[in-house]
C-alpha cells in the first residue's frame, strides 16, 4: 500500500468560533444507515466542518476520512487514500483483507473494486467512508468505482459524500429508493440564530439591527460571516460597514474568484454576470439579459452540478445567486463599463413590464438611469400602481427621475397620488398646478408623431391627468370626443373620474353609470384604493337618484374600509358620511345622523380639512353643507328644535352662491323650511323657500314647500293643491321621499274632507313608497290625524303592519316618564289587533271588567280617550314597536 499523509485522512480541526448545528447533525444521523449520504454545496457554506463536528470523537474507531485533492483525478491514487484511511480504523482488524489490498500501479480494475467491496463486508462491525470535496473524482474509472460502491451497498460500509457539485451518481433513483440523505445549500444557509451565535463566537458586539443587516448580506452564507467578522474587528463604525458591505469586499472578492467563480466555464461565468443585475431572474429574463437561447439551460446546469444557482427558471421559482455574489458580479459588470450595466437594466425594466410586474420593472428603470425609460414605464404603470395603492414604489421611481417630474406630464400626475397618499395638501395643489401647464411627453421626443402608437401614449397621459382632476373635484367636462383607453387599468380611472365629472354636473344617473362600469374594471384589476374611491362617489350618485337604501349601505362600506379615516381617504369618505347621515336621517335614526355628521365635521370644523386639502373648493363646499344640514336636520328631530334651524340657516349662509346638486339642495331647504314653520317663523320659511326657488324654481321641493306652509295655516285644500302635480307624475324616488311626503298631504287634506277612505288609501300610498327606501322619518313628521289613521294598519296579520308600527314609533320619546305594570303592558300589546275586549279578556283568562279596568288606566297615564289613539300615543312614545 502506498504511503499517504496524514493531513488527507483525517478531519480538519475545527475552529475555535465554529458554531455547532445540532438540527443538521440529527437530520445526518437520522440517514446514518442509508446507503449514502450527500452534502453539497457550494465553497463557503460549511461542509467540511459540519461533518467533522458529527463525526466527533467517533474518528479512528468507525470513520474514516480522505481529503480529496485535484490530483486524485487519478484513480490509483483516489483508492491508495481510501485503503489507506480504511486500514487505519481500529475498527478494522489486522486480519482483514483490507490491509493486504494493493492499488495497481498500472490501472484500477474492477477485480479491485470487487474486493474492496468484499473485503468491507466483511468487517465485524460497519465502518463509514467521508470522502470529501468530491468534485474532484472526474476520472470515469473512478466514478465508476463511487457508483458500484452505492449500487452493491454492503451492510459494512456507510458512504458519505462533500463537494461544490454533484458527484455523477443515479440520485434521482436513489432518492425514489429512499437510499440518500442530502443537504445542499438551503439547509446549509446560517438561520439568524446561527449568525448572531457566530458573531459572539468571533468576540463581536452587534446590536440587533447590526445582525439582521449582516444576515441579510451574506444571506446566511458561512464564509461572508467569517470574512464579514474578521473586517468588523477593527472597524471604527459598524454600521457604515455593513451598509456598504458586498461581494467587491476585497478580501471577499478575492474569495469568490479563487474559489467560487475560478472552477467554472466562461459561458457560465458570462451568464451570471449578465443576470447579475436582477436579484431573481426568470428563464425568459436570463435570455433577454444574457442574449443566447440557452441562457436557462446553463443556470440549470449550474443549479443541478453547483448548487451556485437556486430555483428552476419557473415564475414562481426564479433563479437566484447568493447575494454576495451577485453583488460582486454586478460590481464587475460595472467595471466593464456603466453602459453595459445600464443596458442591462433597461432590458430587465422592459422584461418585466411586458410581464406585468410594474414594481420590478420601475426598480430596474431607476437603476438603468436613464430618464427616458423611467418616465415612460411611470406614465404606462402609474394607473395601475396609483390604483392599486402602491405608492412606494411609484415614489421611489419618482424620486429618480427628478427633475424631470418638473416639465413631464406622466411624472406630475403620479406625484399627484403619491402626495394625496401622504396627505400632503399644499403639494397636491401645487402639482396639481404644475400638471395642468406640463406638456404631454412621448416615449421619444424625436418619435414620429404621426405613430399612431405615439398618439395613443400621448392621449393615455391626458386622460389620467383628467380623471385625477376629476376625482379630485375640479369641473373637467367629459366631451364627446373622449375615449375610454384600452388599458383597463388606466380605463377604470377614466371612468370613476367621468363618474366624478357627472355628479359635479348634477346628473345622477350618468355618474351611476359611469361610476358602476369603473368599478366594474377595478375590481377585474385588483385596483382597492380606486375602488375606494369610486365607491365613495357611488354613495353620492346613488343618494341623488334616490336610491338611499342602496346608498347607506354603500356609504357603509367605504366608512368600513381599513383606510377610511387616512388622509389620502378624506376626500371620498367626507362625502360617505354625509350620505350615511342623510340615510340616517330620512330612516328614523337622528343619533346616528348628528354622531356621523358631527363626527366629519369635528368640534373646531377640522374634520373636513384633508378633504379641503385635496378636492376642489365648489365641491367641499357642498360635503360641509350637506353634513351642516344633516346635523341640523337632526338637532331638530332629537327635540333641540331651535338649535337645529339655525344650524340650517348658518349652513346655507356659509355655502353662499356655490353651486350645489339639485337634490342636496332641496333636502336641505326641506329640513330648514318643517323647522321654520314648525317653529312659527314664517319670515323664515319665506326666506328658504325664495333661496330654493332662486336655484331649482320648478322643482317639486318647492311645492312641498308650499304645501306645508298652507297645512300649517290650516288651508289643506291649498297644500292639495300643492302637491297634486307630484301625485299625477310617475313615481320617481327621491333622497328625501318626496312623494312620500305628497301622498301624506294628500291623505291629511282628504280628512280634512272627512272623505276617510280616500284619506286611507293615500296614506297607505305612502307607506307602499316609503318603505322600499325605509323611510320613517316623514311619518315622524305627518299630521297627527295622518298618524292616528294608520293605526288601523297595525291589526294582525295586515300586510302593512310591520314597517307601519316601526314609522309610528320613529322619533319615539323617552318612555321614562309612563310606568304601567306588567299587566297594562300585556292588554296595551293587543290593542292593536282587532279583538274586542271580550276577546282580550279570554286570551289573558280575566273578567271583561278587569280588562275594562286596565284598559281606563291605560287610556288616563297615556291621556288619550279612545283605543286608536292610545296605540297611536303608545307606539310615539315608544311603549310598542
Amino acid at each position: 500500500m502506498a504511503q499517504v499523509g496524514r493531513s488527507r485522512i483525517g478531519p480538519p480541526v475545527i475552529p475555535a468560533e465554529y458554531v455547532r448545528r445540532r438540527d443538521l447533525e440529527a437530520a445526518l444521523a437520522r440517514g446514518a444507515d442509508r446507503d449514502l449520504v450527500l452534502v453539497s454545496a457550494p465553497p463557503g457554506f460549511g461542509k467540511t466542518s459540519l461533518l467533522a463536528s458529527w463525526v466527533g470523537d467517533d474518528h479512528g474507531r468507525g470513520t474514516a476520512w480522505v481529503r480529496l485533492e485535484p490530483e486524485d483525478r487519478d484513480p490509483r491514487r483516489l483508492w491508495n487514500a481510501v485503503l489507506a484511511a480504511l486500514a487505519a480504523l481500529p475498527a478494522v482488524p489486522p486480519s482483514s483483507r483490507l490491509h493486504r489490498l494493493v492499488v495497481s500501479r498500472s490501472t484500477v480494475a474492477p477485480e479491485f473494486l470487487g474486493e474492496l467491496a468484499e473485503a468491507l463486508a466483511c468487517l465485524p462491525s460497519p465502518v463509514r467512508l467521508v470522502l470529501d470535496d468530491v468534485q474532484h473524482v472526474t476520472d470515469p474509472l473512478s466514478r465508476r468505482g463511487l457508483e458500484m460502491l452505492v449500487r452493491d451497498a454492503r451492510p459494512g460500509l456507510r458512504l458519505v459524500l462533500a463537494g461544490r457539485r454533484d458527484p455523477a451518481l443515479p440520485l434521482p433513483r436513489l432518492r425514489l429508493e429512499e437510499r440518500v440523505t442530502e443537504l445542499r445549500a438551503a439547509q446549509l444557509q446560517f438561520s439568524p440564530d446561527e449568525t448572531a451565535a457566530l458573531v459572539d463566537a468571533c468576540g463581536l458586539a452587534l446590536d440587533p439591527a447590526q445582525l439582521a443587516a449582516l444576515h441579510e448580506r451574506t444571506g446566511g452564507w458561512v464564509a461572508g460571516l467569517r470574512l464579514a467578522a474578521l473586517s468588523l474587528r477593527d472597524h471604527p463604525d459598524p454600521d457604515r460597514f455593513l451598509a456598504s458591505f458586498s461581494g467587491d469586499e476585497r478580501p471577499v472578492a478575492d474569495y469568490l474568484v479563487d474559489e467560487v467563480l475560478g472552477g467554472l466555464a466562461a459561458p457560465h461565468v458570462e451568464v451570471l454576470r449578465r443576470t447579475s443585475v436582477a436579484g431573481r431572474v426568470p428563464a425568459g429574463l436570463a435570455a433577454a439579459l444574457a442574449g443566447r437561447e440557452d441562457a436557462a439551460q446553463l443556470l440549470d446546469e449550474l443549479a443541478r452540478d453547483t448548487g451556485l444557482v437556486a430555483g428552476t427558471g419557473a415564475r414562481g421559482d426564479p433563479y437566484h445567486l447568493p447575494e454576495l455574489l451577485r453583488s460582486y458580479l454586478a460590481a464587475d459588470l460595472g467595471r466593464r463599463g456603466p453602459a453595459v450595466a445600464a443596458g442591462l437594466q433597461a432590458t430587465a425594466a422592459g422584461w418585466w413590464s411586458e410581464h406585468g410586474d410594474p414594481v420590478r420593472a420601475l426598480q430596474h428603470a431607476a437603476a438603468s438611469g436613464d430618464p427616458a425609460v423611467l418616465a415612460g414605464l411611470i406614465g404606462r404603470w402609474g394607473p395601475w400602481l396609483a390604483g392599486r395603492g402602491e405608492h412606494g414604489p411609484l415614489a421611489a421611481a419618482l424620486a429618480a427621475a427628478e427633475p424631470e417630474g418638473r416639465r413631464d406630464l406622466r411624472l406630475a400626475t403620479a406625484y399627484v397620488h403619491v402626495q394625496l397618499a401622504r396627505g400632503d395638501a399644499a403639494g397636491v395643489r401645487d402639482t396639481l398646478r404644475r400638471a395642468r401647464r406640463a406638456r404631454p411627453v412621448r416615449d421619444s421626443e424625436t418619435a414620429d408623431t404621426a405613430d399612431p402608437a405615439n398618439t395613443a401614449n400621448t392621449a393615455d397621459t391626458v386622460a389620467f391627468r383628467t380623471a385625477t382632476e376629476r376625482m379630485l373635484g375640479r369641473r373637467v367636462p367629459v366631451t364627446g370626443t373622449e375615449r375610454v383607453p384600452a388599458d383597463p387599468a388606466l380605463a377604470a380611472a377614466v371612468r370613476v373620474g367621468r363618474g366624478a365629472a357627472a355628479l359635479l354636473a348634477d346628473d345622477p344617473g350618468r355618474a351611476r353609470a359611469e361610476l358602476g362600469a369603473g368599478l366594474a374594471l377595478a375590481h377585474r384589476q385588483g385596483l382597492d384604493v380606486l375602488a375606494h374611491r369610486g365607491r365613495g362617489l357611488l354613495a353620492v350618485a346613488l343618494w341623488a337618484a334616490g336610491d338611499v337604501p342602496r346608498a347607506g349601505e354603500t356609504a357603509e362600506r367605504v366608512l368600513a374600509a381599513a383606510d377610511a379615516d387616512g388622509p389620502a381617504a378624506a376626500p371620498w369618505t367626507a362625502p360617505a358620511r354625509a350620505v350615511d347621515a342623510h340615510a340616517s336621517l330620512l330612516r328614523g335614526d337622528p343619533a346616528r345622523a348628528r354622531t356621523t355628521a358631527g363626527g366629519a365635521l369635528g368640534d373646531d370644523d377640522g374634520g373636513t380639512a384633508a378633504a379641503s386639502a385635496t378636492s376642489g373648493a365648489a365641491p367641499l363646499a357642498a360635503v360641509r353643507f350637506a353634513l351642516r344640514a344633516a346635523r341640523g336636520g337632526a338637532a331638530f328631530d332629537l327635540g333641540d328644535r331651535a338649535s337645529g334651524l339655525l344650524e340650517l340657516q348658518a349652513a346655507r349662509a356659509e355655502l353662499g352662491d356655490v353651486p350645489v346638486p339639485t337634490a342636496l339642495a332641496e333636502v336641505a331647504a326641506l329640513l330648514e323650511h318643517r323647522a321654520a314653520v314648525a317653529l312659527g317663523h314664517p319670515t323664515a320659511a319665506v326666506a328658504v323657500a325664495a333661496w330654493l326657488a332662486g336655484r331649482v324654481p320648478l322643482g317639486p321641493a318647492a311645492a312641498l314647500m308650499r304645501a306645508g306652509a298652507a297645512a300649517a295655516a290650516g288651508d289643506h285644500v291649498a297644500a292639495r293643491q300643492a302637491v297634486a302635480p307630484l301625485l299625477a307624475r310617475r313615481s320617481r324616488p327621491t333622497p328625501d321621499a318626496l312623494e312620500v311626503e305628497a301622498w301624506l298631504v294628500e291623505s291629511r287634506g282628504r280628512l280634512a274632507r272627512e272623505d276617510r277612505p280616500g284619506a286611507r288609501t293615500a296614506a297607505r300610498r305612502a307607506v307602499d313608497l316609503a318603505e322600499p327606501l325605509d323611510a320613517l322619518r316623514p311619518f315622524a313628521h305627518a299630521d297627527g290625524a295622518v298618524r292616528a289613521l294608520l293605526v288601523d294598519e297595525l291589526a294582525a296579520g295586515a300586510a302593512r303592519a310591520g314597517f307601519v308600527a316601526r314609522a309610528l314609533a320613529a322619533g319615539a320619546a323617552s318612555t321614562a316618564g309612563i310606568a304601567l305594570s306588567g299587566r297594562e303592558h300585556d292588554v296595551l300589546a293587543r290593542l292593536p289587533s282587532l279583538e274586542s275586549l271580550d276577546e282580550i279578556a279570554g286570551d289573558l283568562d280575566v273578567s271583561i271588567n278587569t280588562i275594562k279596568t286596565h284598559v281606563r288606566a291605560l287610556y288616563g297615564k297615556l291621556g288619550v280617550t279612545t283605543r286608536r289613539d292610545a296605540v297611536l300615543v303608545a307606539h310615539e312614545q315608544g311603549l310598542l314597536g
